[in-house]
C-alpha cells in the first residue's frame, strides 16, 4: 500500500501539472489557469455569478478572487455589476470576448482531461471517479 507522501506527492504533481497544460494552453487568449477557471465556470451559467459564488467553488479566498475579476475585467472578459438585493456583492457575468474565446477555453480544460485520461480505460476511469468522490466525501465530513 502506498504511503502518506506518495499519495500526497502524486496529488500536488496531477495538480501542478494539470495548471501547467492550462496555463499553456490559455497563454495565447492572455489569460492565466486562474483566469480560465473563472471563465470556465461562468460558460456554464448563462445568468453568471456572484464573485462569493466563485470563490466558493473554485475554493478561492475572496481577496483573490477580486484581484483576478478586475483582472479579467481589465482584459475584457467579464462584466461586473452590483446586485439589485445587496449592493455589497457583484454579479460577474462573461463578455461577448470571452463567449468568442469559449471553444479555446474549453479545448484548453478537455486537453487535461483527455491527457490525464491516456491508457486509462472506460470501467476503470469509473472506478477512479467513484474513488475520488469518496475520498471528497471523506475529506468534507
Amino acid at each position: 500500500m502506498p504511503d502518506i507522501i506518495d499519495i500526497w506527492i502524486h496529488m500536488k504533481a496531477i495538480l501542478r501539472s494539470a495548471r501547467q497544460i492550462v496555463n499553456s494552453e490559455l497563454a495565447s487568449l492572455n489569460l492565466t489557469g486562474a483566469e480560465g477557471d473563472i471563465i470556465f465556470h461562468l460558460l456554464s451559467k448563462s445568468g453568471g455569478l456572484s464573485q462569493e459564488n466563485l470563490a466558493e467553488r473554485l475554493d478561492i479566498g475572496k481577496a483573490a478572487i477580486s484581484r483576478t475579476v478586475n483582472s479579467l475585467d481589465v482584459k475584457g472578459y467579464i462584466h461586473r455589476e452590483r446586485q439589485a438585493d445587496d449592493s455589497r456583492t457583484y454579479c460577474v457575468t462573461l463578455t461577448d470576448t470571452a463567449k468568442d474565446a469559449s471553444e479555446k477555453i474549453e479545448h484548453a480544460y478537455k486537453v487535461v482531461y483527455e491527457t490525464a485520461l491516456q491508457g486509462i480505460g472506460e470501467s476503470e476511469f469509473q472506478r477512479f471517479d467513484r474513488l475520488l468522490g469518496k475520498v471528497y466525501k471523506n475529506l468534507n465530513s
